[in-house]
């Protein structure tokens, strides 16, 4: 993919309702693009690093070659990780609100 190809992907995404940020990063780690400061794009990328390595030899190994996309729910957010050879992308949104203001 281009990288003006991917920049206007991202572009896309940023601009989805619940949608707080991404972050584009090479396979070993290093920030590309992001919409988050510095600091905060540190701190997530050195968590989600070594579990992201982790899920791709627990795939490989069970033989699930064709997963490529993985969604983390937590009580404030989603963490959608999408990962190929060349890069990985992480965009955090925020849990919907149904009608009545509960959580899905």
């Amino acid at each position: 993919m281009a990288l003006r190809e991917i920049q206007t992907a991202l572009d896309r995404v940023q601009t989805l309702e619940h949608v707080t940020g991404y972050i584009c990063m090479t396979s070993s780690g290093v920030p590309i693009r992001t919409t988050f400061d510095e600091e905060y794009t540190k701190n997530l990328v050195t968590q989600l690093q070594p579990f992201l390595e982790r899920i791709k030899r627990t795939i490989n190994s069970i033989g699930l070659k064709d997963v490529v996309e993985l969604r983390l729910k937590t009580k404030k957010l989603e963490y959608l990780l999408r990962t190929d050879n060349l890069c990985t992308f992480i965009v955090l949104q925020r849990h919907e609100k149904l009608k009545n203001g509960t959580d899905e």
